[in-house]
This record gives C-alpha cells, structure tokens and sequence, in this order.
C-alpha cells in the first residue's frame, strides 16, 4: 500500500530554503508551490507582485518552487519524522484500488441481493442508493489512481 504523502517547508533566518516531499507518488508530476513573502520592504518594484485579496490589496515577493523528493535527499529531515514528533497524525496506508474495486462491486451485488430478495420492483430509492455505491465507489477508485479531478464533493 502507498503512504499519504507528506510535506515540509524548510525555512533559514525566514527564508524558504527548500520544500521537501515524503511518500509522493511516482506516477503523479510534483506540484507546484507558491512562495509568498508579504515582507516587501528594500525590494525592488518589478520583484513586487500586487493581489486583491477580498476588498483589498496587497503586494508580496513571490516566486515557485517544485518540491524535491525526500527519498532521493541523502541528509535530509523527514517530513513524516517531524509530524510524528509533533503528534499529528500521518496517514501510513492507502487502501489499494483494487481492494477499493473489490469492496464496490461486492456493495453493489450486496444491494442487489437484498432488492432480489424483497421480490418486488426495484424502487427509486434502490436505484439511487446503487448509483450511490457506484459513484462514490468510482470516485474513491479513481482518486487512489491519482485522478486529480475535482469531483465536487
């Protein structure tokens, strides 16, 4: 099983050093990172980046940063270690899709064994509750693939 992954911002005297990633997936491309510094002062006008945030606006020092992999830095801190020491919680397993797959499709005949047995017509209400089962089992399958879609939960 894969782990959750987990990330650290490393910072020096207040600058961003390095952003680490633990546990990243090798088939999913490394995210970008936005870096903001709302601290302008003695920077000069073209590295000012203005935003309207809400009703107002506001200037920072912004650059991007892709994070580097933990698993290839030989002397680096991990980022599971550290929330560990922290007490938060860090997911070790994700459950694999196709033990994912699995738990749907034995939900679904699940459902359709007890519609058999009640011998009457499926209902609006069976037919809504397998699109249910279906959907979200669907959903679950594909985000553990790595499917970034946004399926407006």
């Amino acid at each position: 099983m894969s782990r959750n992954p987990s990330f650290a911002v490393v910072l020096e005297g207040g600058l961003v050093q390095a952003i680490v990633v633990q546990d990243w997936p090798d088939h999913l491309p490394l995210p970008p990172f936005a870096v903001v510094d709302y601290d302008t002062e003695g920077a000069a006008d073209d590295e000012i980046v203005c935003f309207d945030i809400g009703n107002s606006e506001a200037e920072a020092l912004c650059r991007s940063d892709t994070p580097t992999v933990f698993e290839s830095l030989p002397d680096a801190l991990s980022p599971r270690v550290v929330l560990a020491a922290l007490g938060e919680p860090v997911l070790d397993d994700t459950p694999k899709p196709l033990a994912i797959a699995r738990r749907v499709r034995q939900n679904v005949l699940d459902l359709d064994a007890r519609i058999n047995t009640s011998e009457q017509a499926p209902t609006g209400d069976d037919y809504n509750a397998l699109y249910v089962l279906a959907n979200c089992g669907l959903i679950e399958l594909l985000k553990s693939l790595g499917d970034p879609t946004d399926f407006g939960e």
